[in-house]
């Protein structure tokens, strides 16, 4: 077990504005200003949450033009939430999405 991916993951997610986040880029990238409106926050409280979570590597980012869009690393999600309940011996299931 990687204690200090652990402590950095669970730090990002010990924060209930930082879970509002996570849940809206669940579903599509953002940039920081759509996530502030979104949430009721302001810009630079917002960004000062999306670095945790990028320090955790738990979203991403990219330039375009002067806007950084953000959005969620399902993967690492994914690997840090089994990974837990893995060391914790928790069976875990992870249902895919069905392509059409």
């Amino acid at each position: 077990m990687d204690v200090r991916n652990y402590s950095r993951y669970f730090k990002a997610f010990g924060d209930p504005s930082r879970l509002r986040i996570v849940n809206l880029l669940a579903n599509k990238e953002m940039t920081v200003n759509d996530i502030a409106k979104a949430v009721d926050l302001a810009q630079p409280t917002v960004s000062r949450h999306l670095a945790v979570l990028r320090e955790a590597n738990i979203v991403t980012d990219r330039r375009d033009g002067q806007n950084v869009y953000y959005s969620l690393n399902k993967e690492v999600v994914q690997t840090c939430c089994s990974g837990f309940c893995d060391c914790l011996a928790i069976p875990v299931k992870i249902e895919r999405k069905k392509k059409k």
